[in-house]
């Protein structure tokens, strides 16, 4: 549950994130946007202001006041100023009794204000004597801008909703792979915690036994203290294979060297052809190699085989055989082929045999030793060396595994 809500928690605070971040920028954008298209439609007003005073001044140089002026623009109004009388003004049929606007302001200065609803641009030049102002209504101008900022205003809620289930989607989609750690480790806790319960109860029970009976010799409790030792090398296996996993979980840088993959085979057979003769069992090695040099991490690749071979000489009976083919299929990777004629795999089961503390019901019902994590540590292993692993078997006829081991350089990693 406190995972749920901590995912939970994390979610929302990623979308509240990439809303905040898309919508700060939609705005910043949107006013730039609005800024910009207002000042271009200023500076178009402005220019078309300057062309009507341009027009009026080489009138005012020849006509009277008593001839009526033309204006280059109809929609124009025009005041003219005399020692702060006017001496002369255009009628303009479209804003019957609009004054100009009285304020005390700089000459050569551009103003926007409001009058009676509507909207004026104003330019007020001094030229000589004369103080000259020319009104021009830009509510089509304002008109303009209002359905831009709509229009933007409009597009920002839009992409802030839309920006909400794409952050929903791509938080979710991030998150799995958080999420499938988070329930791995839990699951891999559990695992452990079970498996090691099993061996401390048993430690546990032999010494509560041993202290029942204070006055027997060691010979008399010979079974016990045999049956609990066992149970604590099995509980130190456990722990050192845990860490090994957890090793090669979190640390995958590799230690390159050239190494002779033939020798490496032979010293690790070497030590188990003994055993196979002990246990009355067949144990070959062949080798199909045009070139037996490798660039790999030598440590890494001796761990991985040992556990492939001890599982093999673990799941078989006296008079089975193990074997294991290196054949040189491509020109930089070497194919290792472990092959036995042991218990077998289920069908079903053959895509769990990697997992974490997986035993099949076959192993356990002949109790046979195992923690469960050797398998996940070769694969772990084989990922690090950037190979490939496959597996095919058959319930009480055998099981082959077949390793793909690349030739690394620096190139590959």
């Amino acid at each position: 549950m406190t995972n749920k809500n901590v995912l939970t928690k994390t979610k929302n605070s990623l979308i509240k994130i990439n809303i905040l971040v898309v919508g700060s920028f939609l705005v910043i954008f949107s006013l730039f946007i609005y800024s910009y298209f207002q000042g271009l439609t200023n500076q178009g007003i402005d220019s078309k202001l300057e062309e009507e005073f341009e027009y009026i001044t080489t009138q005012l140089s020849s006509n009277s006041f008593f001839n009526p002026m033309t204006l280059k623009d109809p929609r124009d109004m025009v005041y003219v100023y005399e020692n702060g009388r006017v001496r002369y003004y255009t009628e303009n049929r479209y804003f019957d009794g609009v004054l100009p606007n009285k304020r005390e302001d700089k000459n050569n200065e551009y103003f926007t204000y409001t009058e009676n609803g509507y909207t004026f641009r104003e330019l007020k030049v001094k030229v000589g004597k004369y103080t000259m102002q020319i009104i021009r209504n830009i509510d089509s101008e304002v008109s303009s801008l209002k359905q831009l900022m709509f229009v933007l205003v409009i597009g920002i809620f839009a992409s802030v909703i839309i920006t909400y289930y794409v952050a929903v989607y791509l938080t979710k989609k991030a998150l799995v792979p958080i999420e499938t750690a988070w329930v791995n480790q839990e699951k891999f806790i559990q695992d452990a915690s079970h498996e090691l319960r099993t061996p401390i109860a048993i430690v546990s029970s032999k010494l509560e036994s041993l202290l029942k009976h204070p006055n027997n010799i060691v010979s008399d409790e010979v079974e016990t203290i045999a049956d609990a030792m066992k149970e604590t090398r099995r509980l130190k296996k456990m722990i050192s294979d845990l860490l090994s996993l957890t090793k090669e979980d979190s640390i995958t840088k590799t230690n390159l060297e050239k190494l002779d993959i033939k020798q490496l085979i032979d010293e690790i057979s070497n030590d188990y052809a003994d055993i196979a003769e002990f246990q009355n069992k067949s144990f070959n090695i062949s080798y199909e190699l045009r070139n037996k040099y490798i660039i790999t991490d030598k440590n890494k690749l001796r761990q991985m085989l040992l556990i492939f071979i001890d599982n093999s000489f673990k799941y078989t009976k006296k008079g089975d055989s193990i074997s294991i083919d290196i054949i040189e299929e491509k020109e930089n990777s070497i194919d290792i082929y472990i092959k036995d004629t042991g218990i077998g795999i289920k069908e079903k089961e053959l895509s769990s045999i990697f997992d974490r503390f997986f035993r099949s019901e076959n192993v356990r019902n002949q109790d046979i030793d195992g923690s469960g994590i050797g398998l996940s540590i070769a694969k772990m292993i084989i990922l690090n060396l950037k190979g490939k692993v496959e597996v095919n078997s058959i319930l009480g006829k055998g099981t082959e595994f077949k390793i793909s081991i690349p030739n690394l350089s620096n190139k590959n990693i």
